[in-house]
């Protein structure tokens, strides 16, 4: 049984390596590569790593949230603690795909040291990245509103922005009952990361020049609508998922398709420098785990 489970998780992870690479080849059937990667060649590096700098804060703030999560449990970690636990997390999601993955990794020290049932540190963590998933379809509403496209009944959009956030209380209410009392607290830090994740796709447009072309609007709808489609955990890594996103939605837009492929690679390899650190928890995964032997363990009673 442990086989054919092993055997199906490898066969999961081939079908997404094939379809992301099938997805990058339509890709370059489309757009000349050579213009992407010119464009990404002549990016300003100062606004690179002014987005690199943003980005990370905004995982900062992601971390925090998660960490309200688990003190709802109850377990209570220190957000130093927290942030290494995160932060090998993000390494493990970016660079391990197929394997554990960082979620799968924070469930399993929850578990090991600190005795947390899988099912209350599975429903934190979901919880958390629905939240994030609830602000980034609101901001896609607000964001119709100015995209330059003919969309019928877009009045209806402006009706509709509410509605993400109270369908999620709802869930959390019916589903995660236990979490419903940090709903305000972890939507706040939600409209946080998704808002400083913005800031971070408006320094790499400025890096690539796009602040002259007047479409930051529709470059920014692009932007959370590529995080929706990679979320979806059918290609690896969302890789292939947000470049098919851009291209098909910058012609659309009539934006320059170039740009827009090279603002989601940028994205990704902004991500994939900010998630490095994480690398040395991973070798020395002690650094992380000393510090849980210090962390108050789960008590059902607390």
């Amino acid at each position: 049984m442990e086989d054919k489970k092993k055997g199906i998780k490898y066969i999961k992870l081939a079908a997404k390596i094939v379809l992301s690479g099938a997805i990058l080849w339509y890709i370059s059937t489309k757009i000349d590569v050579a213009q992407i990667g010119s464009a990404m060649r002549r990016a300003k590096l100062e606004w690179l790593l002014a987005a690199l700098g943003v980005y990370t804060v905004s995982q900062v703030a992601a971390a925090l949230r998660l960490n309200t999560l688990f003190r709802v449990i109850p377990i209570h970690i220190s957000q130093r603690t927290n942030l290494r636990l995160y932060w090998l997390g993000l390494f493990y999601n970016l660079f391990l795909p197929g394997g554990v993955g960082g979620d799968g990794f924070k469930v399993y020290i929850l578990n090991q040291y600190l005795k947390v049932p899988v099912k209350r540190s599975l429903g934190a963590i979901f919880a958390d990245r629905l939240s994030g998933l609830t602000v980034i379809v609101t901001f896609l509403l607000i964001l119709v509103q100015f995209i330059d496209y003919t969309i019928p009944y877009k009045f209806w959009f402006l009706l509709a922005i509410p509605v993400p956030l109270v369908v999620y209380y709802f869930f959390m209410r019916l589903v995660l009952p236990l979490f419903i009392k940090a709903f305000a607290v972890i939507s706040f830090w939600s409209v946080v990361v998704q808002g400083i994740q913005l800031l971070a796709a408006v320094c790499i447009l400025y890096a690539l020049g796009v602040e002259n072309s007047g479409n930051y609007d529709d470059y920014l709808f692009l932007f959370f609508l590529s995080a929706i489609m990679a979320s979806v955990p059918i290609t690896l890594g969302g890789i292939g998922a947000r470049e098919f996103t851009f291209l098909m939605g910058a012609e659309y837009l009539h934006l320059q398709q170039d740009l827009a492929v090279a603002l989601s690679l940028l994205f990704f390899l902004v991500s994939g420098v900010s998630a490095l650190p994480g690398i040395w928890y991973s070798v020395r995964p002690r650094g992380v785990l000393n510090h849980f032997s210090e962390a108050q363990k789960f008590n059902p009673s607390n």
